[in-house]
């Protein structure tokens, strides 16, 4: 009997090993199990986040290794779980069960207490023309407290960003940022930092997209950002960016809908357009939108309300306090002196965020705040609506275009692809009016036969930041950056040019639609065979547009300390088809007359 007994016995064992070891194998390629350890699969299988986050030695390359540390250290050491409280939920719930019990964990139940979580958003921050990390615009996790809780400002926001030294010089950092040069990681804070940071100190608008997650999935959201605060991963600004690793901790439990592996470059706005068509449960991962606007917009609204009588009275008193005492302004309604007085509260807040604090802008303040005093509690009886469209309604950042080109000479036709995002006749849909940032926009033209490059701009920059109200002192600058190379048809059937150019001027803003222009430019490069290898330029413009989409763009450029002192005028139409479509009429005349017809689709 004991020879059968020992049989069965090893046989038993050699079966329970076989099947845990497929067990183990099966688990280690999980995609939540990945996703718990942020590994790719290409080139090879390797994780985002540094080693020190792993329990095995070779956990960063091997999931099954990690998979199996993870088990062996939860059954050997009680306080393990309170570190990996995911990797503890997950495998708990494929039926693994553990030799010793977690420990209490003590500062992982203060952090949960602390946050109350009841439901996780993503956040998205306008584009900010001042930083190179935030010309894209931005991404944040928001956890939710409880339903109960009104003050949104004391929920615990999620950042992820780059490890960047203070008064890191720019030029490094687009360098660094682009080829790895940094590490980053993830960091919580109160919201009201960030809201502050971004929508009163930066004056970006937020839009908010709460998620419609359940109770489990919330909790697993928040136990692995437990597990990721601090850790280290490597930072590349195109594409391992906020937008990606974010992405990635809400794919823990909607699926593979927000990022594509191996893209080139991720970009947020392409996140909410992904996450708004996403399903969760059968249903829409999103449960609702909301929008917080930025201080500047905030001032923008109260002045759009103020009638004409209203305004003049706003730029009295802006320009002399005292008019708060005058009995004209004291014989205005209540609800129109509380407006006009809110209206200047606004522009009093925007001055001393840009740092204008003479003393007249404080002694405005004081005479604001004891104007207010003297009238009746209560706000003013007009509640603002914003319209602002969410980010996920706007044109997709990547764009491929065809067009035939026509001068005197002859007609020719181009193929363009450009890798980013909008340019200054593109919808204004959750970006900064009145700017272009264009990546890697080209061209190739077809002629008789013959195929060659027409254009390759590696960096097409503009931020015409125009004053809105000349009665405010605003005195903000207008700049421009492109580098690249093309050719100039219109001035001569061999023209082309490799340059950098840069410029700067002022725009003055007439409408919410129209703006006009006034640069000065400088060039380094050639422009045909006898021309200077450094140039200038004067350039005046408008931009236009219609509440429908459509715009319109007229500009004069003189050349000048250059062989020919060329000067060249440009106009483009934009149409818009769809929000993925329009097409671009543009003329323009220098030496000859170049016209050009172009359709464009835009992607992500």
């Amino acid at each position: 009997m004991k020879p059968l007994f020992y049989l069965i016995s090893a046989f038993l064992f050699i079966s329970f090993s076989s099947s845990a070891t497929q067990s183990i194998s099966v688990l280690a390629k999980h995609p939540i199990w990945l996703k718990l350890g942020h590994y790719k699969n290409q080139p090879a299988t390797i994780s985002y986040i540094t080693n020190s986050f792993f329990i095995a030695d070779n956990g960063r390359t091997d999931p099954a290794a990690e998979l199996k540390a993870t088990i062996h250290a939860f059954n050997n050491q009680p306080s393990m779980p309170c570190r990996y409280p995911a990797r503890y939920q997950w495998l708990k719930e494929q039926g693994l069960t553990f030799s010793m019990p977690a420990a209490e964990c003590p500062k992982l139940k203060q952090w949960r207490e602390q946050q109350a979580i009841h439901s996780v958003s993503l956040i998205f921050a306008s584009g900010y023309m001042s930083n190179p990390a935030s010309l894209y615009g931005h991404l944040l996790l928001k956890l939710n407290r409880s339903t109960e809780s009104k003050n949104k400002l004391l929920d615990y926001s999620i950042n992820y960003g780059a490890h960047v030294p203070d008064n890191e010089n720019g030029l490094v950092y687009i360098i660094k940022g682009l080829f790895g040069g940094y590490k980053a990681g993830f960091s919580d804070q109160l919201f009201y930092r960030h809201q502050h940071n971004y929508g009163e100190i930066e004056l970006r608008d937020l839009w908010e997209y709460t998620l419609n997650l359940n109770e489990r999935d919330v909790v697993f959201i928040a136990n692995h950002l437990w597990e990721i605060l601090g850790t280290e991963f490597d930072y590349y600004f195109a594409d391992e960016n906020c937008a990606f690793h974010l992405a990635q901790i809400i794919e823990l439990v909607i699926g593979d809908q927000l990022t594509s592996e191996g893209a080139p470059w991720v970009i947020p706005a392409t996140i909410f357009s992904r996450l708004n068509t996403a399903t969760y449960q059968g249903q829409s991962a999103v449960k609702k939108i909301t929008f917080t606007p930025s201080r500047d917009t905030v001032f923008t609204k109260h002045v759009q309300f103020l009638s004409e009588k209203e305004l003049s009275f706003a730029k009295q008193i802006f320009a002399e306090s005292p008019v708060l005492k005058n009995e004209s302004f004291l014989a205005l309604p209540v609800h129109s002196q509380k407006a006009i007085i809110g209206a200047l509260f606004e522009l009093v807040q925007v001055k001393q965020i840009q740092k204008q604090t003479p003393v007249k802008i404080s002694e405005l303040k004081n005479a604001l705040i004891k104007a207010r005093l003297k009238l009746p509690m209560g706000e003013n009886k007009v509640k603002f609506q914003f319209t602002q469209q969410p980010p996920h309604q706007g044109q997709k950042p990547s764009n491929s275009s065809v067009s035939a080109v026509h001068t005197a000479e002859q007609t020719q036709y181009t193929l363009g692809f450009r890798l980013s995002y909008f340019d200054t006749l593109a919808s204004d849909i959750a970006r900064i009016p009145f700017s272009n940032l264009e990546m890697l926009d080209t061209e190739l033209m077809f002629t008789d036969g013959e195929t060659y490059i027409n254009k390759v701009h590696l960096l097409d920059l503009e931020s015409f930041n125009p004053n809105q109200l000349s009665w405010a002192n605003e005195s903000k600058w207008s700049w421009k950056i492109n580098v690249g190379f093309d050719r100039q048809p219109a001035l001569c059937r061999t023209c082309k040019r490799s340059f950098v150019m840069g410029g700067a001027g002022q725009a003055w803003q007439f409408s919410n639609n129209t703006l006009a222009y006034s640069l000065i430019n400088g060039y380094l490069g050639d422009l045909a065979k006898n021309s200077h290898f450094y140039y200038s330029s004067g350039e005046v413009g408008i931009i236009t547009g219609t509440d429908s989409g459509i715009k319109l763009r007229a500009s004069y450029e003189k050349s000048f300390l250059n062989a020919k002192n060329s000067a060249q005028t440009k106009l483009e139409l934009a149409v818009p088809i769809s929000q993925d479509i329009d097409i671009r009429l543009a003329v323009t005349h220098a030496n000859s007359v170049m016209w050009q017809l172009k359709l464009n689709y835009y992607w992500q």
